[in-house]
């Protein structure tokens, strides 16, 4: 059959927003009972208002019913609501903010809330003591004092027996992964505080824990690794009962694995030198887990490591400093959330870019000549429920380094894709661009499959996400790079690599039918883009931030500090550059179209950020035209309900197609 010709941007596509949102599942977590080996995982769902959902993995059954959300409000973004033991199942119900309990071993359990009555209490990142299991030690973030400069976090531990929570640890702004080692004789923990952010600078501590059934104590605090400012550390967990197994960049500026001897007290790199790769992720969320034990002992583990912005595994040697050993093959371009399985194999969530993603279920065979190799299983899919669209329709991810001055400028390329087209009926036509700018800032671009691009790649688009100078997954320099920056240097990354791609020998794109596009600090540099220059044809901000120097004062706790090196100081030290990089004091700058979008409970950038600047932009001549605003009731940092996911993206495409393609109607 022959195929089609039509203008790039009009072709006609079956995956529609309602398709892409129909039964659909994203996979917030995967956790593993060390007791009885059981896998669970728990699903977001958007047709359920973005419920999350604990599920046995095996069989598919929901753990609890409806008046029930697995979700911890710790840090605005959550993570590390559930934890299993004994096969009793703990979650954060983000619903009250109690934590509850759920017994798998009984028929039709109905959870049990654990944790007194007390609305100000968020809790998240769970460790249960291993011989008291009564005992769980969390991360506690108390909003007696609901205000970003006066929220407190600590570690408590809750005793489930009588239903109480004891502060244990306090003094730094925040903890994380909090873990015992495997008698429960002792805790290790990652802290830090303002104005770094974890992957800046944290530090991981060790006690001697003292517990029994009435008390609970801690005993000798140790330093570990790490430093305020200049070292990163993360992710502490216990190989055995004397080996601390964590991340670092200390020496390097990668995030590599390292050891710390309980006996010795000493830490060291666990490979035989450092490799310029990132062996984890920054923590945005609580609960990531780069890596995976794969034997009863802690001597070797899997690693997850990052390569052109996708990921790859290496199994380490944890006893003697030695090469690591790489898969050869890793069909998933995202791993996140590795948890050992007690029988020597692990579980992870995964993304491909060319399918579905999921729970995996890996399991590695060494072969006599010494060579490893590895058997993934797909647990569950997070496939949409939507009919199968036709073979060929995705656009593959194309990561290029682009140079400008010997410096690398990291992006991926996704070309319009429809098997239905070969190309445009205009002669001599290159396709509109989509430039996506990713939050963070300090994240990157995922390589995994997302039907929103190809919502818009199979019309004809192309889509170009640039992992701009300050992206993390290329080491501690090129997030660096940000630093001072932030409103400057993103801005001029994203034209330099619509500009290049434009140009030859390249020539992929259409330079005069380019578009930004971003959410959270994306949306950021979306304004300042079109702040700074009429270069786009267009944008769309998503809970983008207009005002800084408002933002020092309302975001959350998290973050409410990370402009001080974004910027380049405090807003006491340097104001006119807090109100320089604001866009809402430039508004009369922007020239180009701007959709935005925003959730009417958003607690990170609140829509005070949105409706400031679309209201300095109504008030120019012909602003009305030039701006378009929704709303989003209830909801908040992102889309979680599928209405409103659908809505957002026919809202996109159809400013795009209004102002992109045919700019003078």
């Amino acid at each position: 059959m022959s195929k089609k010709t039509a203008p790039y941007g009009t072709w006609s596509s079956p995956i529609t927003a309602e398709a892409i949102t129909q039964g659909s599942i994203s996979i917030d977590d995967v956790f593993v009972d060390p007791v009885t080996s059981k896998i669970y995982h728990s699903e977001r769902r958007p047709s359920e208002q973005g419920r999350i959902v604990i599920v046995d993995t095996k069989d598919g059954h929901d753990l609890f019913g409806p008046g029930f959300n697995a979700r911890s409000g710790v840090e605005e973004y959550g993570g590390a609501a559930v934890i299993a033991h004994g096969g009793i199942v703990f979650f954060s119900n983000i619903m009250d903010g109690r934590v509850y309990s759920i017994d798998t071993r009984k028929d039709h359990s109905v959870p049990e809330a654990v944790t007194p009555v007390n609305k100000a209490h968020r809790f998240a990142n769970f460790a249960v003591h291993p011989t008291q299991n009564h005992l769980i030690v969390s991360v506690l973030e108390d909003h007696t004092e609901d205000t970003p400069q006066t929220v407190c976090t600590m570690l408590c531990v809750i005793d489930v027996s009588n239903k109480s929570v004891t502060k244990i640890v306090s003094g730094a702004d925040f903890y994380a992964s909090p873990a015992f080692s495997p008698d429960g004789t002792k805790i290790a923990w990652q802290q830090w505080n303002h104005p770094d952010m974890p992957w800046e600078g944290s530090e991981i501590y060790v006690a001697d824990v003292r517990a029994d059934e009435h008390t609970f104590a801690l005993e000798n605090t140790t330093h570990v690794a790490g430093e305020k400012v200049n070292i990163s550390v993360g992710y502490p967990s216990w190989a055995n009962n004397s080996t601390l197994i964590f991340t670092s960049d200390e020496g390097s500026g990668f995030q590599n694995p390292w050891t710390y001897s309980t006996a010795s007290k000493s830490a060291r790199l666990a490979l035989a030198h450092p490799v310029k790769q990132d062996f984890a992720q920054p923590a945005w969320a609580l609960g990531l887990s780069p890596y995976a034990f794969l034997d009863a002992v802690g001597s070797r583990a899997v690693f997850l490591a990052y390569r052109c912005g996708r990921t790859s595994l290496y199994v380490v040697d944890l006893q003697t400093p030695s090469e690591p050993y790489e898969l050869s093959y890793c069909p998933f371009s995202v791993i996140q959330r590795m948890r050992t399985v007690p029988s020597g194999s692990f579980v992870f969530s995964a993304g491909r870019p060319e399918a579905s993603g999921g729970v995996v279920h890996c399991v590695l065979t060494t072969s006599a000549e010494s060579s490893i190799t590895a058997e993934y299983t797909v647990l569950k899919s997070t496939a949409s429920a939507a009919p199968a669209f036709p073979p060929g329709i995705v656009s593959l991810p194309s990561p290029m380094t682009l140079t400008r001055d010997g410096e690398p400028l990291y992006v991926v390329y996704y070309p319009p894709t429809n098997p239905e087209y070969s190309g445009s009926s205009v002669s001599g036509e290159q396709p509109p661009c989509i430039v996506d700018i990713h939050g963070g800032p300090t994240s990157m671009a995922s390589q995994a499959l997302s039907w929103e691009k190809q919502y818009f790649t199979s019309r004809g688009y192309a889509w170009l996400d640039v992992n701009y100078g300050g992206s993390s997954g290329y080491g501690r320099a090129y997030i660096a790079r940000l630093a001072g920056n932030w409103g400057v240097s993103d801005v001029q990354d994203s034209i330099d690599a619509a500009t290049i791609l434009a140009s030859p020998p390249y020539s992929l794109i259409d330079v005069s039918r380019v578009a930004i596009r971003g959410g959270s600090s994306g949306g950021y540099t979306v304004l300042c883009a079109l702040v700074a220059s009429p270069f786009f044809a267009a944008g769309t901000s998503l809970y983008g931030i207009s005002n800084l120097e408002l933002l020092t004062e309302d975001t959350h706790k998290f973050e409410l500090r990370y402009m001080e090196k974004l910027i380049g100081g405090t807003i006491k030290e340097i104001p006119k550059v807090y109100r320089e990089r604001s866009p809402v004091f430039h508004a009369e700058n922007i020239v180009s179209p701007l959709l935005v979008l925003q959730g009417s409970e958003d607690r990170v950038v609140p829509p005070a950020q949105s409706e400031e600047i679309v209201k300095k932009i109504k008030e120019k001549p012909n602003g009305e035209d030039k701006v378009e605003y929704h709303v989003f009731e209830g909801e908040g940092h992102g889309w979680r309900r599928a209405e409103n996911m659908k809505a957002a993206l026919e809202y996109e495409l159809a400013w795009y197609e209004k102002k992109l393609l045919h700019p003078s109607t």
